[in-house]
């Protein structure tokens, strides 16, 4: 199956060319859309020069989360089936490439995701981790397998900000133990964590995530 992003899907906060200014890519959760990520865009409107892309994922979303839209199927242990999460990363790579020429040259590229969203924004990483100047995993996990850009992450030591709830519900123990390791002299990290049990966007993690790309996207 090839996917690709449906560009008239996308939700941009700024319908202008982009030339100078700040591109941050949106990635909202499975069994969300395109619309799940308008927190971070609000958070974010304060902010100098961002303009913000929020993508529809590339797939219907299944059980239990039936009806919205996913980046990958998964199976019982929330991990990608079939290779999925390759081929969406590489379709959304594609689509990001193609940027440019339909809105001009952003000053820099960052990559919000939320739960899948934020799995596969680490994962747009490891595929490419020259393409972004920062980003920003929310309660989202590491992704098993190796990648191509692996070894160039780790010698690039690229910004990550991790935000998760400290007894997230939704994500096993084990596999934010397996995200610490391979975070852990991996990236450049920023690592948040808030107190709960709730898998969702959190206003001060929100708060954090808009002070963070203030910062890193401003610094050279």
């Amino acid at each position: 199956m090839t996917v690709s992003v449906d560009e008239g899907a996308v939700v941009w906060s700024h319908e202008g060319r982009l030339d100078g200014r700040m591109l941050v890519v949106l990635l909202h959760g499975y069994g969300q859309d395109e619309h799940a990520m308008a927190p971070v865009t609000e958070a974010l409107a304060s902010g100098s020069g961002f303009v913000t892309a929020s993508l529809r994922g590339l797939r219907e979303s299944r059980e239990p989360l039936p009806g919205g839209r996913g980046w990958y199927d998964v199976d019982a242990e929330i991990q990608p089936e079939g290779g999925q999460e390759n081929e969406t990363a590489e379709a959304v790579l594609a689509w990001l490439h193609a940027v440019p020429a339909e809105r001009g040259t952003p000053s820099a590229v960052a990559v919000v995701g939320f739960s899948q969203g934020g799995a596969l924004a680490l994962h747009l990483l490891r595929h490419d981790p020259e393409r972004f100047a920062a980003t920003v995993m929310l309660a989202g996990i590491w992704l098993p397998g190796s990648v191509d850009g692996d070894a160039r992450l780790a010698a690039l030591r690229r910004r990550v900000f991790w935000g998760r709830s400290e007894h997230d519900f939704a994500i096993a123990p084990h596999l934010v133990a397996r995200t610490e390791a391979a975070l852990d002299g991996t990236v450049d990290l920023t690592h948040r964590v808030y107190p709960g049990d709730s898998h969702a966007l959190l206003p001060d993690e929100l708060a954090d995530v808009a002070a963070y790309l203030t910062r890193e996207l401003a610094a050279p």
